[in-house]
């Protein structure tokens, strides 16, 4: 993603990386500019979501097994150094998991997933239309953004005004905060 939005200088700050978030696996685009609105970048990341349609099915296979092997040894390398072993084990640690060897299970489940097994991923949880496909985007208007674009929302698309207001209003994530709270 990095290059495809970097190419089209968007903004300072540009990534996506996998997230885990009260042990709900996620998928996090991360698009900082100061000259494009939230409504025009959200635009560009599901243009960039919907264009690896093309990257997939244009994938070979011996190309999709080059880039699982790399993504396997990257898995099971040694951390460099005593700081990043304790933060992961730590981190396992805080999220309650307590799976020490997390990525050597990965690496052995990523030994088994087959290209179509990605494509099919792709299609059911991250590609709109999808019924399993669910999005949360937070757009943080600056100072100088033109606030006109901020009602061309669509009508699936919840404005979240009072934060307070809304966390107290969902029963699950109420109830994951006051678990987060007792717990400290």
């Amino acid at each position: 993603m990095e290059v495809v939005l970097t190419k089209e200088q968007l903004g300072y700050v540009v990534n996506c990386s996998p997230r885990v978030t009260y042990r709900i696996l996620g998928f996090c685009f991360r698009v900082q500019s100061s000259e494009f609105n939230p409504v025009y970048l959200q635009g560009r990341i599901d243009s960039f979501i919907n264009s690896l349609k093309e990257l997939l099915d244009g994938l070979d296979d011996e190309s999709f097994e080059n880039y699982k092997s790399g993504l396997i040894v990257k898995l099971l390398e040694k951390d460099p150094s005593l700081h990043y072993e304790t933060n992961r084990f730590w981190g396992q640690i805080i999220d309650k998991r307590y799976m020490f060897d997390l990525f050597e299970k990965e690496a052995e489940e990523l030994r088994h997933i087959q290209k179509n097994d990605v494509i099919d991923w792709y299609n059911t949880y991250l590609r709109h239309p999808s019924t399993k496909c669910r999005r949360l985007a937070i757009r943080v208007w600056g100072c100088n953004a033109d606030w006109k674009e901020a009602n061309t929302q669509a009508t699936s698309v919840q404005v979240i005004e009072d934060l307070t207001a809304f966390k107290m209003s969902s029963t699950c994530l109420s109830e994951l905060l006051l678990k987060d709270c007792s717990s400290v």
